[in-house]
C-alpha cells in the first residue's frame, strides 16, 4: 500500500505544481511582524517550523487545519520530494521536505467554521 502525504496551503495549485517555501506568500500582511518573517524565510521565535522548508502529513484532515489558514487555501495530495525529516513539535505525523508534488487537488476551498476549526484542534491537540 502508498502512503499518501498531504499539504494545506496556498490557494489556486494544480497537479504538477511544485510546492516550495516560497508559494503562497499572498495572505502575508504588510506590517506585521510575523508576516513580515515568513516573507524573509526568517525564523519565528516560537514557531519550531523551518520556513526553507515544506510539510506534509498523512493526516488529511490535519491538513486541512493548515488550508483554513489561508484565505481560500487548498487541500492537496502530494509527493514529497527530497529528504523526509521528521516533525517532533507536530501531533500528526509531519515531515519537513524541500519542496511537494501536487498529486491531485482534494478539496479546492477550505473553509472551517469555528465549531469544526475547534474539533479538529482538539482532535489532533489531545
Amino acid at each position: 500500500m502508498t502512503t499518501r502525504y498531504w499539504h494545506g496551503g496556498a490557494p489556486g495549485l494544480q497537479p504538477g505544481d511544485l510546492i516550495t517555501p516560497q508559494t503562497g506568500t499572498a495572505h502575508l500582511v504588510d506590517g506585521c511582524p510575523t508576516c513580515e518573517a515568513r516573507r524573509a524565510g526568517r525564523q519565528l521565535e516560537n514557531d519550531p517550523n523551518d520556513p526553507s522548508m515544506v510539510y506534509v502529513t498523512t493526516e488529511r484532515e490535519y491538513a486541512r487545519i493548515y488550508a483554513a489558514g489561508y484565505p481560500r487555501g487548498g487541500l492537496y495530495a502530494v509527493e514529497p520530494i527530497g529528504d523526509m525529516t521528521p516533525t517532533t513539535d507536530d501531533p500528526a505525523p509531519s515531515w519537513a521536505v524541500s519542496r511537494a508534488r501536487v498529486i491531485s487537488v482534494y478539496d479546492r476551498l477550505v473553509i472551517l467554521t469555528p465549531k469544526a476549526a475547534g474539533s479538529l484542534i482538539r482532535r489532533f491537540t489531545r
